[in-house]
């Protein structure tokens, strides 16, 4: 009988050893479930975190990106407002220079004009001495001597005004 005491003890030992083990199991189940979802959570946040980390960087590249077109557009404007007021300068001197070499050419001309109306006149006066000559009764020989003009411009001139 003692044996079965014995027995029944060491039965009702294993069986609390076996239910202890059983809730340490679960307890442990349970704290590794926490550890797992714990452990999960720190994953999703490190993975958020990393995104925001690239997404701020990206942000921060653009604005450096940014920064930097808009200094090289400012580089830009302004070699290419150095250069255009460079040509006009130099645009501005070739017009004048072109202005003053008008104006010597104008001069040139009026000068020619006027020596031309004078030569007209000097041609008319000789116009009106050759034929006020030959009305006189100077022949065409006597006449180109006497103005100093060739024979053949006397007579051009008497033929033109329809007298010979």
């Amino acid at each position: 009988m003692y044996n079965y005491i014995i027995i029944g003890l060491l039965i009702f030992f294993i069986i609390i050893i076996y239910i202890y083990l059983i809730i340490k199991d679960n307890e442990s189940s349970k704290k590794f479930y926490l550890y797992e979802k714990a452990i999960e959570d720190l994953n999703k946040k490190i993975f958020d975190l990393e995104k925001n980390k690239q997404q701020k960087d990206m942000e921060i590249d653009k604005e450096y990106f940014q920064n930097y077109i808009d200094e090289k557009l400012k580089e830009d404007i302004q070699n290419i407002t150095v250069f255009v007021l460079n040509s006009k300068k130099e645009m501005e001197n070739e017009l004048s220079s072109a202005k003053n070499d008008i104006l010597k050419q104008v001069e040139y001309i009026s000068e020619k004009i006027k020596n031309f109306a004078s030569m007209q006149q000097t041609y008319q006066t000789n116009d009106k001495k050759i034929i006020s000559l030959y009305n006189d009764g100077f022949g065409v020989n006597e006449i180109a001597r006497k103005l100093r003009i060739g024979i053949g411009e006397v007579e051009l001139v008497l033929k033109l005004a329809g007298i010979k």
